[in-house]
């Protein structure tokens, strides 16, 4: 947009003997200015990159102006006075805008069940041999407890041929009777996040009497301290223990800051277990680290291994994940992953977010890591989620963090350098929105074991009424205030 504005700005000088022809000009340069500043602000890192950028952009054009009148006598040095304008524009644009990671389309389909298919019960016997009559298979896809509050159990998967086209598969069965819904079944590649170092160990305050407290700044840059000491000065108690399932790569349940109820399984990656411990691991046990809980009788957290030991998982198994956590009481469903799509809409995500929210569990998702907009991303583009982005200490979107201005409910958490648990009683830092998610998912599971009732509107609404501004609301969400959140319920 600046270099159009410095083209428009040259294109005015040069014909200002001419008061039409200059009149019209001058109009769309004003226009196209007006959008330059709005797009600047939409579009920066924060807010003194946006300022720095138009004090550069603002000089460029006073220089250009001036430089344009100065040798108005001779045409041609004034072409070339342009062109160095535009040019430099485009590369002021560039330097400060910040990048779009290279992505590929690299969606692909999971080989033991390309496709899942909405049916009408009415008409399955029919389509099944339709489709089994082409050499495929075709079963059941999910298998929800509770049948009749969801279309969940219509889906079934198709298993075609590893040489055929699943687009044009898709195509050609569309629009038979009887099929409700059709969409490819997309392999998730596991995100792996950033392991940061951490700063100065001395640089954050003692807010508990776990030893790397100090070491844990998301904590002290959310006023944890003051979060913690509500607790215990008004002597605040549970209704009953919420249910927080992480549905990753699996929990080391035998971490030593870790619920000692938590199922002894085993997590390849680790990043499950990392989650784990940001949302939950025991705060004020003279071990390891804090989290949201303030202490080991307000969450219960499990785990749901939805991404295998390689770093992928589908479509299928992470609402089969949805699914199961559902089915067993979950109050939160934390979900740190996702991948980019293809697809507009993706009603099995919805439909088993659906299922989730009728039987009171609220969804949580990372709102991913490729600096997109989010509504490229599933399933943080699902409906009736909550869906996070990642700050950095100066409440700026971190470089990675995904946006959320075409997503209804986004919210902000810090998402770099979170220290937290990891297989074998070790402790790592990692950066990402994976790491920002289960901040929000621990805060509304202790929220919800103060008002177990609470459903996905109204907590949505508490945090973002009690968040704060960051450096750019609208990309991010506001950012969570845990203590204010938590006195709202009240």
């Amino acid at each position: 947009m600046l270099s159009i504005t410095l083209l428009l700005l040259c294109l005015w000088i040069f014909g200002k003997h001419n008061a039409f022809f200059s009149g019209l000009i001058r109009v769309f340069f004003f226009i196209s200015l007006g959008l330059f500043v709005l797009s600047s602000f939409y579009n920066s890192v924060s807010f003194a990159d946006t300022i720095l950028l138009l004090s550069i952009s603002c000089l460029t054009m006073a220089l250009t102006g001036f430089i344009l009148d100065l040798v108005s006598h001779n045409k041609i040095v004034q072409i070339i006075v342009s062109i160095i304008s535009v040019m430099s524009g485009m590369y002021i644009e560039k330097s400060f805008r910040l990048p779009d990671y290279q992505i590929v389309n690299t969606t692909s389909y999971d080989p033991d069940g390309e496709i899942l298919v909405e049916i009408d019960q009415n008409r399955i016997s029919e389509i099944s041999k339709i489709i089994t009559s082409k050499n495929k298979t075709i079963r059941s896809a999910f298998k929800p407890l509770s049948g009749e509050i969801t279309e969940l159990d219509d889906y079934y998967v198709i298993d075609v041929d590893k040489n055929d086209d699943v687009n044009q598969f898709m195509n050609n069965f569309k629009n038979m009777d009887g099929i409700k819904w059709i969409e490819p079944n997309e392999i998730i590649p596991f995100d792996f996040p950033q392991r940061t170092e951490i700063e100065s160990m001395d640089k954050y305050g003692k807010l508990s009497n776990d030893p790397s407290v100090n070491m844990q700044w998301h904590l002290s840059f959310l006023n944890m301290e003051q979060y913690y000491k509500f607790f215990i000065s008004n002597n605040i108690q549970p209704q009953r223990a919420a249910t927080l399932y992480i549905l990753d790569t699996g929990i080391d349940g035998s971490h030593e800051d870790l619920p000692s109820d938590l199922t002894k399984n085993k997590d390849k990656q680790g990043h499950g277990t990392h989650c784990a411990g940001v949302a939950a691991a025991i705060t004020n046990n003279n071990i390891g680290v804090a989290s949201m809980t303030p202490n080991k009788d307000w969450v219960k957290v499990k785990g749901i291994q939805v991404i295998g030991d390689i770093g992928f998982g589908t479509q299928k198994s992470i609402i089969d994940g949805i699914i199961e956590a559902t089915d067993n009481g979950a109050d939160v469903i934390s979900l740190s992953l996702g991948g980019i799509t293809n697809q507009e809409r993706q009603k099995a995500y919805n439909d088993a977010v659906k299922y989730a929210n009728d039987k009171g569990a609220i969804v949580v998702v990372a709102a991913g890591n490729a600096n997109l907009d989010g509504k490229r991303y599933s399933p943080a583009n699902a409906e009736n989620v909550i869906t996070v982005t990642s700050v950095n200490e100066k409440s700026e979107k971190s470089g990675f963090s995904n946006h959320v201005e075409n997503l209804k409910m986004g919210i902000a958490a810090p998402g770099e350098k979170i220290l937290s648990t990891t297989p074998s009683n070790t402790y790592t830092a990692f950066s990402g929105t994976s790491m920002a998610t289960p901040q929000v998912a621990g805060l509304i599971a202790v929220m919800k074991a103060i008002n177990p009732k609470l459903n996905t509107q109204t907590v949505y609404r508490i945090l973002n009424s009690t968040g704060k501004e960051t450096q750019n609301t609208l990309r991010t969400g506001k950012l969570i205030q845990p203590l204010d959140a938590i006195k709202a319920l009240f």
